[in-house]
Protein backbone atom coordinates (compact mmCIF):
# COMPACT_ATOMS: atom_id res chain seq x y z
CA UNK A 1 0.00 0.00 0.00
CA UNK A 2 2.47 2.44 0.92
CA UNK A 3 4.46 1.55 -2.13
CA UNK A 4 1.18 2.35 -4.06
CA UNK A 5 1.13 5.95 -2.35
CA UNK A 6 4.71 6.46 -2.92
CA UNK A 7 3.73 5.53 -6.93
CA UNK A 8 0.97 7.38 -7.24
CA UNK A 9 2.83 11.18 -5.57
CA UNK A 10 5.33 10.63 -7.70
CA UNK A 11 3.23 10.17 -10.81
CA UNK A 12 1.21 13.33 -9.45
CA UNK A 13 4.33 15.32 -9.05
CA UNK A 14 5.97 14.37 -12.51
CA UNK A 15 2.08 15.87 -14.61
CA UNK A 16 2.24 18.69 -12.08
CA UNK A 17 5.70 19.74 -13.43
CA UNK A 18 4.95 18.93 -17.27
CA UNK A 19 2.01 21.00 -16.44
CA UNK A 20 3.85 23.83 -14.88
CA UNK A 21 6.74 23.56 -18.27
CA UNK A 22 3.44 23.43 -20.21
CA UNK A 23 2.51 27.09 -18.74
CA UNK A 24 5.61 28.35 -19.53
CA UNK A 25 6.08 30.55 -22.70
CA UNK A 26 9.74 31.18 -24.05
CA UNK A 27 10.13 34.95 -25.20
CA UNK A 28 11.75 33.65 -28.12
CA UNK A 29 8.19 31.34 -29.19
CA UNK A 30 7.61 34.22 -31.54
CA UNK A 31 8.06 37.90 -33.41
CA UNK A 32 5.21 39.55 -35.07
CA UNK A 33 5.72 41.78 -38.12
CA UNK A 34 5.63 44.74 -36.25
CA UNK A 35 8.42 43.41 -34.38
CA UNK A 36 10.71 43.04 -37.43
CA UNK A 37 9.65 46.26 -38.51
CA UNK A 38 10.76 48.14 -35.13
CA UNK A 39 14.13 46.34 -35.84
CA UNK A 40 14.96 47.39 -39.15
CA UNK A 41 13.68 50.89 -38.23
CA UNK A 42 16.54 50.43 -35.17
CA UNK A 43 18.98 49.27 -36.79
CA UNK A 44 19.31 50.13 -40.41
CA UNK A 45 19.79 53.53 -42.33
CA UNK A 46 17.57 54.83 -44.61
CA UNK A 47 19.46 53.50 -47.68
CA UNK A 48 19.48 50.24 -46.55
CA UNK A 49 15.80 50.16 -45.75
CA UNK A 50 15.18 50.95 -49.26
CA UNK A 51 17.40 47.95 -50.37
CA UNK A 52 14.72 45.75 -47.75
CA UNK A 53 11.76 47.21 -49.04
CA UNK A 54 12.84 46.00 -52.62
CA UNK A 55 13.68 42.60 -52.41
CA UNK A 56 11.36 40.47 -51.20
CA UNK A 57 14.12 37.74 -51.20
CA UNK A 58 16.09 39.96 -48.28
CA UNK A 59 13.51 39.80 -46.12
CA UNK A 60 12.31 36.33 -46.04
CA UNK A 61 15.95 35.91 -45.28
CA UNK A 62 15.25 38.65 -42.56
CA UNK A 63 12.33 36.07 -41.25
CA UNK A 64 14.54 32.65 -41.85
CA UNK A 65 17.20 33.91 -40.05
CA UNK A 66 15.27 35.08 -36.87
CA UNK A 67 13.60 32.12 -36.95
CA UNK A 68 16.35 29.95 -36.29
CA UNK A 69 17.58 32.49 -34.32
CA UNK A 70 15.16 32.32 -31.85
CA UNK A 71 14.81 28.10 -32.01
CA UNK A 72 18.25 28.09 -30.81
CA UNK A 73 17.77 30.41 -28.22
CA UNK A 74 14.73 27.99 -26.90
CA UNK A 75 17.17 25.21 -27.57
CA UNK A 76 19.78 27.15 -25.36
CA UNK A 77 17.01 28.24 -22.25
CA UNK A 78 16.65 24.51 -21.95
CA UNK A 79 19.57 23.70 -21.66
CA UNK A 80 20.09 26.37 -19.03
CA UNK A 81 22.67 28.79 -20.60
CA UNK A 82 20.80 31.78 -20.13
CA UNK A 83 21.53 31.60 -16.37
CA UNK A 84 25.06 31.06 -17.07
CA UNK A 85 28.14 33.48 -15.95
CA UNK A 86 28.83 33.72 -19.69
CA UNK A 87 25.75 34.87 -21.47
CA UNK A 88 24.96 37.26 -18.32
CA UNK A 89 28.34 39.34 -18.92
CA UNK A 90 28.11 39.00 -22.22
CA UNK A 91 24.37 40.47 -22.30
CA UNK A 92 25.40 43.29 -19.89
CA UNK A 93 28.32 44.59 -22.19
CA UNK A 94 26.24 44.19 -25.04
CA UNK A 95 23.61 45.94 -23.84
CA UNK A 96 26.07 49.00 -22.69
CA UNK A 97 27.45 48.77 -26.28
CA UNK A 98 24.24 49.14 -27.81
CA UNK A 99 23.43 51.82 -25.83
CA UNK A 100 26.88 53.76 -26.60
CA UNK A 101 25.77 53.68 -30.40
CA UNK A 102 22.43 54.86 -29.81
CA UNK A 103 23.92 57.97 -28.17
CA UNK A 104 26.58 58.67 -30.76
CA UNK A 105 23.84 58.13 -33.29
CA UNK A 106 21.67 60.92 -31.26
CA UNK A 107 24.18 63.43 -30.18
CA UNK A 108 27.12 62.55 -32.77
CA UNK A 109 28.83 65.94 -31.77
CA UNK A 110 29.18 65.13 -28.28
CA UNK A 111 32.91 63.99 -27.19
CA UNK A 112 34.40 62.53 -24.42
CA UNK A 113 37.54 63.62 -23.57
CA UNK A 114 40.55 61.64 -22.53
CA UNK A 115 40.25 63.34 -19.30
CA UNK A 116 36.49 62.16 -18.83
CA UNK A 117 37.06 58.67 -19.43
CA UNK A 118 40.41 58.62 -17.34
CA UNK A 119 38.27 59.83 -14.48
CA UNK A 120 35.84 57.34 -15.14
CA UNK A 121 38.59 54.36 -15.66
CA UNK A 122 40.16 55.87 -12.28
CA UNK A 123 36.81 55.35 -10.41
CA UNK A 124 35.62 51.97 -11.89
CA UNK A 125 39.29 49.74 -12.60
CA UNK A 126 38.16 46.89 -10.63
CA UNK A 127 35.36 46.23 -12.97
CA UNK A 128 37.21 47.01 -15.63
CA UNK A 129 40.12 44.55 -14.28
CA UNK A 130 36.90 41.93 -14.54
CA UNK A 131 36.30 42.54 -17.83
CA UNK A 132 39.21 42.55 -19.32
CA UNK A 133 40.12 39.21 -17.57
CA UNK A 134 36.22 37.64 -19.08
CA UNK A 135 37.18 38.83 -22.69
CA UNK A 136 40.67 37.53 -22.80
CA UNK A 137 39.77 34.61 -20.56
CA UNK A 138 39.96 32.15 -23.86
CA UNK A 139 42.86 33.80 -25.88
CA UNK A 140 45.90 31.55 -26.75
CA UNK A 141 47.96 34.28 -26.02
CA UNK A 142 48.13 37.24 -23.47
CA UNK A 143 46.77 40.62 -24.91
CA UNK A 144 49.92 43.44 -25.32
CA UNK A 145 50.26 46.37 -23.03
CA UNK A 146 49.14 48.19 -26.17
CA UNK A 147 45.80 45.85 -26.91
CA UNK A 148 45.09 46.51 -23.28
CA UNK A 149 45.27 50.25 -23.11
CA UNK A 150 43.20 50.70 -26.19
CA UNK A 151 40.45 48.22 -24.51
CA UNK A 152 40.71 50.45 -21.12
CA UNK A 153 39.71 53.86 -23.89
CA UNK A 154 36.95 51.38 -25.04
CA UNK A 155 35.72 49.62 -22.03
CA UNK A 156 35.54 53.64 -20.30
CA UNK A 157 33.91 56.01 -23.39
CA UNK A 158 31.12 52.88 -24.15
CA UNK A 159 30.47 52.86 -20.60
CA UNK A 160 29.86 57.11 -20.92
CA UNK A 161 28.28 57.38 -23.32
CA UNK A 162 25.93 54.12 -22.57
CA UNK A 163 25.13 56.24 -19.06
CA UNK A 164 24.24 59.51 -20.83
CA UNK A 165 21.63 57.54 -23.10
CA UNK A 166 20.23 56.08 -19.79
CA UNK A 167 19.70 59.61 -18.38
CA UNK A 168 18.03 60.43 -21.94
CA UNK A 169 16.06 57.28 -21.91
CA UNK A 170 17.31 55.64 -25.10
CA UNK A 171 16.83 52.12 -23.22
CA UNK A 172 13.22 52.95 -23.23
CA UNK A 173 12.37 53.23 -26.45
CA UNK A 174 10.60 50.51 -28.42
CA UNK A 175 13.27 50.14 -31.01
CA UNK A 176 16.12 50.00 -27.98
CA UNK A 177 14.16 47.16 -26.47
CA UNK A 178 13.59 45.19 -29.61
CA UNK A 179 17.20 45.36 -30.24
CA UNK A 180 17.78 43.77 -26.89
CA UNK A 181 15.39 41.50 -27.56
CA UNK A 182 16.79 40.02 -30.63
CA UNK A 183 19.86 40.53 -29.99
CA UNK A 184 19.52 37.76 -26.92
CA UNK A 185 17.97 35.55 -29.02
CA UNK A 186 21.66 35.86 -31.34
CA UNK A 187 23.88 35.77 -28.46
CA UNK A 188 21.60 32.66 -26.67
CA UNK A 189 22.10 30.77 -30.47
CA UNK A 190 25.57 31.66 -30.45
CA UNK A 191 26.55 30.57 -27.12
CA UNK A 192 24.06 27.05 -27.95
CA UNK A 193 26.21 26.74 -31.09
CA UNK A 194 29.65 26.95 -28.87
CA UNK A 195 28.08 24.40 -26.31
CA UNK A 196 27.38 21.94 -29.22
CA UNK A 197 31.22 22.15 -30.80
CA UNK A 198 32.08 21.38 -27.15
CA UNK A 199 29.69 18.33 -27.31
CA UNK A 200 31.36 16.92 -30.39
CA UNK A 201 35.09 17.13 -30.08
CA UNK A 202 36.44 14.15 -32.28
CA UNK A 203 37.43 11.53 -29.47
CA UNK A 204 41.14 10.01 -30.04
CA UNK A 205 39.48 6.98 -31.65
CA UNK A 206 37.44 9.00 -34.38
CA UNK A 207 40.79 10.97 -35.03
CA UNK A 208 42.49 7.64 -35.58
CA UNK A 209 39.52 6.55 -37.65
CA UNK A 210 39.65 9.58 -39.74
CA UNK A 211 43.50 9.31 -40.62
CA UNK A 212 43.39 5.85 -41.50
CA UNK A 213 41.09 6.34 -44.30
CA UNK A 214 42.51 9.58 -45.30
CA UNK A 215 46.34 9.45 -44.78
CA UNK A 216 46.44 12.95 -46.74
CA UNK A 217 44.98 14.05 -43.07
CA UNK A 218 47.99 12.39 -41.25
CA UNK A 219 50.50 16.06 -40.38
CA UNK A 220 53.66 13.67 -39.63
CA UNK A 221 53.23 11.72 -42.88
CA UNK A 222 52.67 14.83 -44.75
CA UNK A 223 55.50 16.51 -43.43
CA UNK A 224 58.13 13.35 -43.61
CA UNK A 225 56.81 13.16 -47.31
CA UNK A 226 58.07 16.72 -47.75
CA UNK A 227 61.23 15.70 -46.35
CA UNK A 228 62.00 12.82 -48.68
CA UNK A 229 61.32 15.41 -51.45
CA UNK A 230 63.67 18.17 -50.33
CA UNK A 231 66.70 15.48 -49.24
CA UNK A 232 65.74 14.30 -53.09
CA UNK A 233 66.18 17.85 -54.21
CA UNK A 234 69.44 18.33 -52.11
CA UNK A 235 70.97 15.14 -53.94
CA UNK A 236 70.65 16.62 -56.96
CA UNK A 237 67.47 15.48 -58.83
CA UNK A 238 65.58 17.55 -61.18
CA UNK A 239 63.49 20.04 -59.50
CA UNK A 240 61.15 19.84 -62.20
CA UNK A 241 60.58 16.47 -62.66
CA UNK A 242 59.40 16.13 -58.93
CA UNK A 243 57.36 19.12 -58.80
CA UNK A 244 55.59 16.87 -61.69
CA UNK A 245 55.94 13.54 -60.32
CA UNK A 246 52.78 13.88 -58.76
CA UNK A 247 50.63 16.10 -60.90
CA UNK A 248 48.31 13.12 -62.09
CA UNK A 249 47.37 12.25 -58.79
CA UNK A 250 45.09 14.06 -57.03
CA UNK A 251 45.00 12.24 -53.67
CA UNK A 252 48.57 13.06 -53.25
CA UNK A 253 48.22 16.05 -51.76
CA UNK A 254 51.63 17.54 -53.62
CA UNK A 255 51.93 20.37 -55.56
CA UNK A 256 54.41 22.45 -58.30
CA UNK A 257 55.36 24.32 -60.79
CA UNK A 258 56.28 27.83 -62.24
CA UNK A 259 55.09 30.46 -59.78
CA UNK A 260 56.58 33.62 -62.32
CA UNK A 261 57.69 36.76 -60.97
CA UNK A 262 56.14 38.49 -57.96
CA UNK A 263 56.73 41.02 -55.43
CA UNK A 264 56.55 41.39 -51.82
CA UNK A 265 53.01 41.70 -50.48
CA UNK A 266 51.92 39.06 -53.24
CA UNK A 267 52.37 35.81 -51.10
CA UNK A 268 51.96 34.28 -47.43
CA UNK A 269 54.37 35.74 -45.46
CA UNK A 270 56.38 32.90 -44.38
CA UNK A 271 56.96 31.93 -48.01
CA UNK A 272 57.32 35.15 -48.79
CA UNK A 273 60.24 35.97 -46.42
CA UNK A 274 61.95 32.57 -47.20
CA UNK A 275 61.68 33.90 -51.94
CA UNK A 276 63.45 36.58 -50.72
CA UNK A 277 65.73 35.64 -48.73
CA UNK A 278 67.52 33.39 -51.95
CA UNK A 279 70.13 34.24 -54.69
CA UNK A 280 69.29 33.59 -57.74
CA UNK A 281 69.49 29.71 -58.56
CA UNK A 282 69.29 29.18 -54.47
CA UNK A 283 66.93 26.16 -53.46
CA UNK A 284 65.62 26.22 -49.61
CA UNK A 285 67.85 24.30 -47.36
CA UNK A 286 64.68 23.50 -44.91
CA UNK A 287 61.21 23.36 -45.57
CA UNK A 288 58.79 26.54 -45.42
CA UNK A 289 55.83 25.99 -43.57
CA UNK A 290 52.80 28.44 -45.35
CA UNK A 291 49.01 27.92 -44.02
CA UNK A 292 49.10 25.84 -47.01
CA UNK A 293 51.23 23.53 -46.33
CA UNK A 294 55.65 22.77 -46.81
CA UNK A 295 57.28 24.30 -49.42
CA UNK A 296 60.14 23.48 -51.86
CA UNK A 297 61.18 26.90 -52.71
CA UNK A 298 63.77 27.53 -55.72
CA UNK A 299 64.57 30.82 -57.21
CA UNK A 300 65.24 31.48 -60.70
CA UNK A 301 65.85 34.54 -60.66
CA UNK A 302 66.04 38.48 -59.05
CA UNK A 303 65.09 41.78 -60.32
CA UNK A 304 64.22 45.09 -59.86
CA UNK A 305 60.28 46.10 -60.42
CA UNK A 306 59.48 47.88 -63.56
CA UNK A 307 58.03 51.45 -62.52
CA UNK A 308 54.47 51.28 -63.58
CA UNK A 309 52.48 54.10 -65.03
CA UNK A 310 51.15 56.66 -62.73
CA UNK A 311 47.33 57.36 -62.99
CA UNK A 312 46.39 61.03 -64.10
CA UNK A 313 46.05 62.51 -61.27
CA UNK A 314 48.89 60.49 -59.74
CA UNK A 315 48.86 59.08 -56.51
CA UNK A 316 50.42 61.14 -53.32
CA UNK A 317 53.39 59.09 -52.34
CA UNK A 318 52.85 58.38 -48.55
CA UNK A 319 55.33 59.78 -46.36
CA UNK A 320 58.92 57.55 -45.59
CA UNK A 321 57.91 55.56 -48.55
CA UNK A 322 60.43 54.63 -50.98
CA UNK A 323 60.76 55.95 -54.78
CA UNK A 324 62.64 53.23 -55.52
CA UNK A 325 60.99 50.13 -57.38
CA UNK A 326 60.63 46.98 -55.36
CA UNK A 327 62.58 44.09 -55.85
CA UNK A 328 60.93 40.77 -57.72
CA UNK A 329 62.06 37.24 -57.86
CA UNK A 330 61.02 34.42 -59.97
CA UNK A 331 60.49 31.39 -58.16
CA UNK A 332 59.37 27.83 -58.52
CA UNK A 333 58.29 25.29 -55.33
CA UNK A 334 57.01 21.92 -54.39
CA UNK A 335 54.16 22.07 -52.08
CA UNK A 336 53.23 19.29 -49.92
CA UNK A 337 49.35 20.82 -48.84
CA UNK A 338 48.44 20.49 -45.23
CA UNK A 339 45.19 21.90 -45.64
CA UNK A 340 43.32 18.81 -44.71
CA UNK A 341 45.16 17.57 -41.67
CA UNK A 342 45.33 20.63 -40.04
CA UNK A 343 41.34 21.43 -41.03
CA UNK A 344 39.45 17.54 -40.83
CA UNK A 345 38.84 18.25 -37.14
CA UNK A 346 36.91 21.30 -37.68
CA UNK A 347 35.00 20.67 -40.48
CA UNK A 348 33.94 17.35 -39.03
CA UNK A 349 32.78 19.19 -36.10
CA UNK A 350 31.01 21.70 -38.15
CA UNK A 351 29.09 18.86 -40.36
CA UNK A 352 27.98 17.64 -36.94
CA UNK A 353 26.89 20.88 -35.04
CA UNK A 354 24.88 21.88 -38.26
CA UNK A 355 23.00 18.37 -38.10
CA UNK A 356 21.99 19.54 -34.59
CA UNK A 357 21.30 23.03 -35.34
CA UNK A 358 18.75 21.60 -38.28
CA UNK A 359 17.19 19.08 -35.76
CA UNK A 360 16.65 22.23 -33.10
CA UNK A 361 15.48 24.57 -35.71
CA UNK A 362 12.24 21.88 -36.65
CA UNK A 363 12.22 20.91 -32.86
CA UNK A 364 11.85 24.43 -31.33
CA UNK A 365 8.26 26.25 -33.01
CA UNK A 366 8.55 29.80 -33.38
CA UNK A 367 5.44 31.78 -34.96
CA UNK A 368 6.74 34.36 -37.22
CA UNK A 369 4.99 36.55 -39.51
CA UNK A 370 5.16 35.32 -43.56
CA UNK A 371 6.22 39.45 -44.57
CA UNK A 372 6.39 42.99 -42.82
CA UNK A 373 6.34 46.39 -43.53
CA UNK A 374 9.86 48.85 -44.08
CA UNK A 375 9.13 52.34 -43.11
CA UNK A 376 10.95 55.38 -44.59
CA UNK A 377 12.64 53.46 -47.10
CA UNK A 378 12.70 56.22 -50.00
CA UNK A 379 8.79 56.24 -50.32
CA UNK A 380 7.67 57.98 -53.80
CA UNK A 381 3.91 59.89 -52.92
CA UNK A 382 3.05 59.08 -57.13
CA UNK A 383 3.33 55.74 -56.75
CA UNK A 384 0.10 53.45 -54.84
CA UNK A 385 0.95 52.48 -51.62
CA UNK A 386 1.75 48.53 -50.88
CA UNK A 387 3.11 45.18 -52.78
CA UNK A 388 6.77 44.90 -53.68
CA UNK A 389 8.23 48.10 -52.12
CA UNK A 390 6.05 50.31 -53.78
CA UNK A 391 6.01 53.31 -51.76
CA UNK A 392 9.19 52.42 -49.33
CA UNK A 393 6.66 50.14 -47.31
CA UNK A 394 5.71 46.41 -47.82
CA UNK A 395 2.34 45.74 -46.80
CA UNK A 396 1.68 42.59 -44.37
CA UNK A 397 0.83 39.52 -46.35
CA UNK A 398 -1.51 36.45 -44.71
CA UNK A 399 -1.23 32.86 -45.15
CA UNK A 400 -2.90 31.98 -48.04
CA UNK A 401 -3.39 35.24 -49.80
CA UNK A 402 -2.28 35.06 -53.17
CA UNK A 403 0.52 37.94 -54.09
Amino acid sequence: MKKLVFFTLLVAGVVAAQSCKSLFKSDYAEFSAADLTAFVDARYPEMYRGQIAQSEMVRKKFIDDFKKSFALAQAAEDAGLHKSDEFKKRLEFGIEQLLAAKSIERSPEVIISKEEWEAYYASHKDQFDAHIKFITANLKQPITDQQKEQQREIWSTTKIRAEKARQAGLDKEPGFVILVKFGKADLLAGLYAQSLEEKHKLTDDERKKYIAEHPGADSNKQKEKAQGLLERVKKGENFEKIANEFSDDPESKVKGGDLGWFGRGIMDPAFEAAAFALQKGQTTSELVKSRFGYHIIRVEDRRKASPKAAASPAPIQAPGRSQEPGEEVHARHILIETVESEQFESKLIKDKVNRDLEDVALKYAVAAPTDFIVNGAGSNPNRAPGGGGQGGSIREINPGEKK
